[in-house]
């Protein structure tokens, strides 16, 4: 071998020595890295794939979906409570008061019992991950009643404006004002009742 050949096998040799360039043929490929997954995992497989899908679409809103939906669904038990209270109130319960108050009443009766039954599930489910939910149950419950009586007012407005301005049936104009306020007060109550605690300046 000439000492050419040799000079060529020396340099080889030392490109070989690089471990950059090294290449091990029993390193498995290497596998994608998961996303995170920004919603709580339910017991069902296919909701939890069709969460993992709005996550990849939405870049990460998943667990606001979820909220939405759990919000939904607990606010619809909760307004059949309502529609069921101000019913059996307003057309069964007699009062000697005029028609006007015997509504306002039935109304402001079935409004607080329904911001009940959607405050204690959705307190536990729905928003229990907020960063809002680190405050005392009574705080969180005078806030929920807070967003609530501005959703109330804003469903009681809309409510009057169908039943007298419209002269629709007041439990059809109660189930459109309910719609309507729906997305009012999930909106607010990530601005205001769970907004994230704010923590004393240190000193």
């Amino acid at each position: 071998m000439t000492q050419s050949n040799l000079k060529e096998v020396s340099v080889a040799s030392n490109l070989y020595k690089q471990p950059l360039v090294v290449l091990d043929p029993d390193v498995e490929d290497i596998q994608p890295v998961k996303s995170i997954r920004t919603y709580r995992p339910t017991p069902w497989t296919l909701i939890n794939r069709v969460l993992d899908i709005v996550d990849s679409t939405t870049g990460g809103r998943a667990g606001q979906v979820q909220r939405f939906f759990s919000f939904v669904f607990i606010g619809g038990m909760a307004s059949l409570v309502n529609l069921g209270v101000l019913y059996v109130v307003y057309y069964h319960v007699n009062m000697p008061v005029s028609s006007h108050i015997h509504y306002v009443t039935a109304f402001l009766l079935a409004s607080e019992i329904s911001i009940l039954a959607n405050f204690i599930p959705n307190d536990y489910f729905t928003f229990r991950y907020l960063p809002g939910h680190k405050r005392s149950w009574t705080a969180r419950c005078l806030r929920y009643h807070m967003t609530s009586a501005s959703g109330t007012l804003l469903t009681f407005l809309i409510n009057f404006a169908l039943s007298y301005g419209l002269h629709i049936s007041p439990v059809l104009a109660q189930v459109a004002a309910l719609i309507i306020v729906l997305f009012y007060n999930f909106t607010l109550h990530h601005l205001f009742t769970y907004r994230h605690v704010k923590t004393a300046a240190a000193h």
